[in-house]
């Protein structure tokens, strides 16, 4: 990653801000209701974990590990589950939590292979949105923030395993050589 700079985008303030409204109003919407996360792993851990802590109802929590991106920066389009829900929805809320929207194909595949164990709904919470790169027709009920078409890392977002670890978020562009 040395031939590539990090710029921040969002700063931790702005993250912890951003999922308090976020957890705001899920608590609203779902007070009184049995719900159950289910988180996309591996990026959206984070989110999960500071959105979790900031709800005011009790929910269940799941994991799916959906792998989409090869090496680099570009999606495939074959999507493959390497780790699967074990909690039954059949008649309860399921919301999924994402790190990123951005063609949309991971989503509508496991918003369609939810669907089949009959939930009473499955709605999606995103902390980022990034329209501009959608290929297919799918938003989330939930958004924390719109960004840019630039490629991003940090707060649970990998570049090839890496940077997973950044507090803030950050985008990628080409490190510029210094000039003597």
């Amino acid at each position: 990653m040395d031939k590539h700079r990090l710029n921040r985008l969002i700063t931790a303030e702005e993250i912890t801000s951003i999922v308090k409204n976020l957890a705001d109003q899920i608590s609203r919407d779902y007070n009184g209701r049995e719900l159950i996360l289910v988180c996309i792993l591996k990026g959206a851990f984070m989110f999960l974990s500071d959105l979790v802590r900031q709800l005011k109802i009790p929910v269940q929590i799941d994991f799916v590990r959906l792998a989409s991106y090869r090496a680099g920066m570009e999606t495939s389009r074959m999507i493959e589950i390497t780790k699967d829900i074990e909690t039954p929805v059949e008649g309860k809320d399921v919301l999924i939590i994402e790190d990123i929207i951005d063609s949309g194909h991971t989503l509508q595949f496991l918003k369609d292979r939810l669907a089949l164990s009959n939930p009473r709904s499955v709605k999606i919470c995103a902390l980022l949105d990034k329209k501009a790169r959608r290929e297919v027709e799918i938003e989330a009920d939930y958004v924390g923030k719109e960004v840019e078409n630039v490629f991003i890392v940090g707060y649970g977002i990998d570049f090839n395993e890496t940077y997973r670890d950044l507090p803030e978020i950050y985008y990628v562009t080409p490190n510029e050589q210094q000039k003597s």
